[in-house]
Formats: structure tokens, C-alpha cells, sequence
């Protein structure tokens, strides 16, 4: 047990999360009814100049008020004592609000993005923007009433479109620069500015001005510049150039790839009259589109100027920003918060015992399903995907295969490929001995399970030093250097966790499952899921875990890896003091219980961190208690933690020709273990598994440029890396 001063600590932080939970409530439902963006439908160019505000400060850092227990925004329950019946009800109602909050908007509303204030001299500007809506499958960061967040001047400086170069998109200013100039630069003047945007059409069809390929111009006069002074109208045929709209997906501030070039000449109102020159629109939504023009005030004299302590004669730049970009990259707290609210795993996320996870039972996942991947499988509640969907009879990797996987993988966690060749399909015993020996001797290029990891990563396995890029999962070795390769049972477990970067992806193809083996069935759990769910009704513990380091281990002949980190890892901290454990985003969990060594923590702790650590192996290891008397006088929450493992432990036995692939860093896998039924033959009980591993950030990247490819903005969840998605 703690010792009695920390199990007071303990009680006292916990009574205190509990209060948390409850006092975030209003914000939360408050939250919750916001959906949607505002992109376009921007009615009135708005006009603000510094030097002739004459009213007071609108803007106070724009902090909206949210309980510090932000965490609980979905929560279950807000009782440690609840009723596992009264959780698993609350999951279905999660589920509705969630798909509520994420459901299309399709409603346009014409209303404006307003400067509300530049204050402070200049060191900030807030906006305000309006509601409005998207034609496509966008499930994005945006509300959908008016909202309004105030931007740094040293944060829109260090964003200027004309800092990157192209077609890169590299940085050449840093952000420290604007700490290292005389004196910072700040907003002297801004404006919206309510575009049409344009590109030339030429015989051979159109295509981007020859400007939009350079960098913008920041001291040129003319038809692509600013021609306009900061304090004037905007005259009705004024040419500026603009960036490029971007991709969701896309942090730079203009377009570095798709459609759009990332310089596009455009107008302030309707398009100029020119008889060398035709407009075409390029936004479907609107002739026009807001921007937001910024003039810089430097500190550098002007070398036409005698008089250096003049502000006119200080020399000003003018830097322009897409709203819709600003607005995507808002950061005051409640746009945070809504972020968070849609990339941490959450048990409605999780898949489960009886089915798939149960945001997929309401719209708009539902309906995001049909659109993008299949169905989830009546038995085992994973999607299965065709090999030969993914896989062409000539080799070839298919697009929309490969995307239903990724996708597939990186929403729930796992899923299967079916189908897969080179496996016992038909059950002909005869053979067993054959088949196994051909797949031994494969290459790693033709295994099927090799084609699907490298399609998924973009060609290349990993992580093969120990085990190779190949390994086989069988009964039979001698000194077997895994108990993998025996007939036992594996609790739940990440794979090579004593690694500073794990494997991302482990893909597990079943060649062979004899009749006569009785139990192996492979097992997952959500990680993630369990730990923010531990969150809630295990406060005190879950604390510990995030602050203590356990020791992963790897130590045999020609192996000698070591790795010491917390089981459970949190996102940066983003207060002052460096914030509470509770408000902040769940973004790894690290759990190998085989390959765990001797922890070295202060003796006071010693005793807190295994009751800790008993708490979540009940939550993760359906297996840990037998006796359920005992379990329950362990559980102050009535056996709450096992039934939680019960409910969300996916168990399946897997057919010849299914390769499941699911996702390291969040699932947690096992296996029951197995024999061979009295009397069956050699060949009728073996069971033979051939894996590999992939990268997680190669494997990552392919998804989300195919995500990009199809257009679609649906919110992903944080893959257990150590940081949330971003934007």
C-alpha cells in the first residue's frame, strides 16, 4: 500500500479529478454542439488601421474559460465508482454525441470574418469568424457558430506565405528571427481583403500566371502587387497576388502541392476587364474568397527619410494569409480543445469483444464507412480486405485496396487482409509439410505478407535486426529465443518496447491452423483506449504510471537493448507550470510485461507504482484474474477494471489465408495457448504465422497522402507516437 502521507496526496488529487469532471461538464455539452467551419461566404471586406482605432481593447488574450480537467470531455462517467452496466450505456449515448459533433455541415451561411481589434501595439490582431460550410467529406477542427481568436504578431510573422520557398516548402526565415530584429515587427495596418481569384487561359488551356511561381513580391508596384496604399479603399479593379488554397491537411500557408499553384493573381472584386486576359473561377464554393492583409511596422529607417524618428518614414511590408488557412490553425483554447476532442483514442473508438467500435453506429461514420472502406465482418467485427485488392495477379500495388487497409488499420487499430495465397486454404493435411517448407524458403520479396507490409510503408520492412525482416511463428525450435515460438500462452504486449522508436505496423499471415489445434487464438486490445478509460476511474494510478519510468529490456546472446520511459506518455504540456496529467492528451502507451526489468524509482514510490501497474494489467489482460471473489475485493470499483478487459479484449482464432494487421503502438496483442487434440496427426496441429514490422511514420505518410488524394479531411486519431495529429 502507499505510504499513508502520499495515499493522502493521492485521495486528495483524486477527489480533485473527480470534481474536474464534473465542473467540465457544461463546457463540454457546450462544445459539443459545435460543428462544422466557416471557409467562405465572407459578405463584407472589413478595414482596420492601428493608428486610427480610437476605442479600447476588445481582446484579452482570448482564453476561453474550461475546466483544467479538460480531459473528461467525452467522459464515460464522471464517478470512479460507477456501474460497469451504467459505463457501457454511457458508451452508446458517447457515441451519438460524438457523431453528432462530427456530422457534415451543408448549410451555407452567409456572415462575415470581421477584425474585431489590433491591440497591444500591434502584438496582436483578433478575428472573427463566421459560421459556414463545405461541399465535401470534410470532418474537420471548425465550429461552426462564430468564433474568434486572437493571432501574435511574432506567430503570423513567423507563418508569412513569402518566408517559404518553393516548391520545397522550406523555411528561410526562423522563428527566432522575430525576436532578433531592432525592434519585433508589428501590425501597423490590416484589412480584409475579398478576392476573385484568377488564372490566365491560354489556347492551350489554362494554366497559373507566370508570377505564381515565384515567391510573392514584397516591393514591387504593379498589376501582381500590392499596389494599394494600407489605408486606402480598395479600388474595384486593384491585382494582387494571393496564396494558393491549401489542402486540410496542409501546414504551410500557401500551396505547395495539389491543384492550386501557390501564388494566384486575383482581384479585390470582380474580375478586371482585359482583353488579353479571361478569369476562370477556381472556387467552387464562391467567386470569392478572404484573405487577410497584413502591413508590417519595422523599425529599419527609410533611405528616402531624414527623419528616422517619423513612424511614416519607417519602411512597411505587407504579408497576405488565406482565412481558411488562419482559421484551420487557430490556437486559442477552445480550438485546441476541439482538436484534442478529435485524435485522442477513446473507448467508443476501441474495437471490442462483441463488434466493431462503437463510433461507427450513428452518422456520420456510418455513413463515412460505405463511402471509404467496407464493412465491418459479422464474426469477428474487423474489416477484411481482399489481398488481390491490394496486391495485382502481376504484382502491381492497387491504390484502393491499399487505402481501404490504411485506413482500415489506422481507425480501429487492426483489421485483416483476406484471402492471402500461399496458405492452407483447404485444410489438406497432406500437403502442411510441403507448403510450410516452400513459404520457409520464399524470398523476402515474394511472401505475400512482405508485399502488403511494403505497400503500406512505401517499400521498405523494419526493424529486422534481432528476429530479421521475416520471421516465422511456429512450435519446433530448439532454444527457441522467444517464448513466441512455443505452444504458450502470451499476455497482452506491445512488440519491442525496449526500442526508442517500436515498430509501427505488425502484420501476422496465417499459413497454416491445423484442425487438431486446440486454442492459439490471437488477442488485441486498445491501449490507448484502456489508459484514458483508467483515466477516469483510476486517477491516482494512472498519475503514477505517467510519471514513473518502467525499465523495457532486451538481454541475450547477441542482444543487449535497454529502454526506460513512463508506460503511459501525455502530450507537451501547454500551461505555464507544466499542467496537470489530467488535462493532458493521452498519445502513447508503452506495456511489454515480458521484456520489463527492474524499475529504479525513489523507495516512497516503489509500493504506489505496482499498485498502479496491477490496476491497468487488470484493465489490459482479460487473463490476470482468475478468481472473481478476489478480483472484486482488489477492485474498489466492484471488478470494473476486468470487465473492462472482458468487454474490449478481441479474440479470435485465425483462418488459413487471414493476415491480421494492426497497428503496435496502440494494440496490444496476444495469444492463448494451444496443444494438439488427442490423437491428430503431426500435420493436423501445426499452426504457422509468418510477420514483419513496418515504420510508423513511413507507414503514416503513405496513408495520409493517399487521405489527401481522395479529399477527404476525416479526423485521425493519434497512432501512439508520442504526439497528436496535427492539424
Amino acid at each position: 500500500m502507499l505510504p499513508s502521507t502520499q495515499a493522502g496526496r493521492w485521495l486528495l488529487r483524486r477527489s480533485q479529478a473527480v470534481a474536474r469532471f464534473s465542473s467540465f461538464r457544461a463546457s463540454a455539452a457546450s462544445l459539443a454542439s459545435r460543428t462544422g467551419r466557416c471557409c467562405s461566404g465572407y459578405v463584407v471586406e472589413q478595414h482596420y488601421d492601428r493608428r486610427r482605432h480610437d476605442g479600447g481593447s476588445l481582446f484579452h488574450n482570448n482564453r476561453h474559460t474550461v475546466s483544467s480537467s479538460s480531459f473528461c470531455h467525452r467522459s464515460i462517467t464522471s464517478s470512479s465508482t460507477s456501474s460497469f452496466s451504467s459505463h457501457a450505456a454511457a458508451l452508446e449515448n458517447q457515441a451519438d454525441a460524438y457523431n453528432e459533433e462530427n456530422e457534415q455541415i451543408t448549410t451555407v451561411n452567409q456572415n462575415d470574418v470581421r477584425i474585431i481589434n489590433v491591440e497591444n501595439d500591434g502584438k496582436h490582431i483578433t478575428l472573427q469568424f463566421g459560421s459556414s460550410s463545405h461541399d465535401n467529406n470534410d470532418y474537420d477542427n471548425h465550429p461552426s457558430s462564430a468564433s474568434s481568436t486572437s493571432y501574435h504578431a511574432s506567430w503570423l510573422w513567423s507563418n508569412d506565405p513569402r518566408h517559404v520557398v518553393l516548391p520545397s516548402g522550406q523555411r528561410m526565415s526562423t522563428p527566432g528571427q522575430w525576436c532578433f530584429s531592432n525592434s519585433r515587427p508589428r501590425i501597423k495596418d490590416a484589412r480584409i481583403v475579398y478576392c476573385n481569384i484568377e488564372q490566365k487561359q491560354t489556347n492551350e488551356g489554362t494554366e497559373a500566371d507566370e508570377e505564381n511561381d515565384s515567391e510573392m513580391p514584397t516591393t514591387t508596384t504593379g498589376e501582381n502587387s500590392f499596389e494599394s496604399g494600407s489605408s486606402k479603399t480598395t479600388p474595384a479593379t486593384e491585382r494582387i497576388v494571393v496564396p494558393g488554397p491549401t489542402f486540410t491537411d496542409c501546414c504551410h500557408p500557401l500551396a505547395i502541392y495539389g491543384k492550386y499553384p501557390a501564388w494566384i493573381s486575383a482581384t479585390t472584386t470582380s474580375a478586371a476587364a482585359d482583353n488579353d486576359v479571361t478569369t476562370t473561377q477556381t472556387n467552387n464554393d464562391s467567386t470569392k474568397r478572404p484573405y487577410l492583409q497584413i502591413v508590417w511596422s519595422n523599425t529599419k529607417p527609410s533611405t528616402t527619410s531624414t527623419n528616422s524618428q517619423s513612424e511614416g518614414d519607417y519602411e512597411s511590408t505587407k504579408s497576405i494569409y488565406d482565412i481558411e488557412w488562419l482559421e484551420r490553425f487557430q490556437y486559442d483554447d477552445e480550438s485546441r480543445l476541439r482538436h484534442r476532442r478529435r485524435t485522442e483514442v477513446q473507448p467508443i473508438n476501441a474495437i471490442r469483444k462483441d463488434g466493431p467500435p462503437l463510433w461507427y453506429s450513428t452518422p456520420p461514420s456510418a455513413s463515412m464507412q460505405t463511402d471509404l472502406i467496407p464493412t465491418h465482418d459479422a464474426n469477428d467485427g474487423l474489416i477484411h480486405v481482399n489481398y488481390h485488392s491490394i496486391i495485382g495477379d502481376d504484382g502491381q500495388i492497387l491504390q484502393e485496396g491499399l487505402f481501404q487497409i490504411l485506413h482500415s488499420v489506422f481507425r480501429d487499430g487492426a483489421a485483416i487482409v483476406s484471402n492471402t495465397p500461399h496458405s492452407a486454404t483447404n485444410n489438406n493435411n497432406h500437403n502442411i509439410s510441403q507448403l510450410c517448407h516452400a513459404v520457409e524458403n520464399m524470398t523476402e520479396d515474394e511472401l505475400p505478407v512482405s508485399k502488403v507490409a511494403k505497400a503500406m510503408s512505401g517499400s521498405t520492412l523494419s526493424h529486422g535486426s534481432l528476429y530479421g525482416n521475416i520471421f516465422h511463428v511456429r512450435v519446433g525450435e530448439r532454444n527457441a529465443n522467444n517464448v513466441a515460438y512455443t505452444s504458450g500462452a502470451l499476455c497482452p504486449h506491445q512488440d519491442l518496447a525496449y526500442y526508442e522508436s517500436p515498430p509501427g505496423m505488425q502484420l501476422l499471415h496465417c499459413v497454416v491452423m491445423g484442425n487438431g489445434v486446440i486454442g492459439g487464438e490471437s488477442t488485441l486490445i486498445d491501449a490507448m483506449a484502456a489508459a484514458y478509460r483508467l483515466r477516469e476511474v483510476r486517477p491516482e494510478s494512472f498519475e503514477i504510471l505517467v510519471k514513473c519510468p518502467a525499465t523495457f529490456v532486451k538481454q541475450r546472446d547477441g542482444a543487449c537493448m535497454t529502454y526506460r520511459r513512463p508506460h503511459i506518455a501525455l502530450a507537451a504540456s501547454e500551461e505555464e507550470e507544466g499542467g496537470s496529467v489530467f488535462d493532458r492528451e493521452i498519445t502513447a502507451v508503452h506495456w511489454s510485461p515480458p521484456f520489463e526489468g527492474p524499475v529504479s524509482l525513489p523507495p516512497v514510490q516503489v509500493d504506489g507504482y505496482y499498485e498502479a501497474y496491477a490496476d491497468f494489467e487488470r484493465m489490459l489482460n482479460d487473463g490476470a484474474i482468475t478468481d472473481t471473489n478476489n478480483d472484486e475485493a482488489l477492485d474498489n470499483n466492484g471488478g470494473e477494471l476486468s470487465r473492462y478487459a472482458n468487454e474490449f479484449t478481441w479474440e479470435h482464432k485465425l483462418n488459413p489465408g487471414d493476415m491480421l494487421v494492426f497497428n503496435n503502438r496502440r494494440m496490444l496483442h496476444g495469444r492463448r495457448g494451444f496443444s494438439a487434440a488427442e490423437g491428430t496427426s503431426f500435420e493436423e496441429s501445426q499452426r504457422h504465422l509468418v510477420g514483419c514490422y513496418t515504420n510508423i511514420d513511413d507507414t503514416l505518410n503513405s496513408y495520409r497522402v493517399l487521405l489527401r488524394e481522395r479529399g477527404s479531411a476525416a479526423p485521425l486519431l493519434n497512432v501512439g507516437n508520442g504526439t497528436n495529429i496535427s492539424p
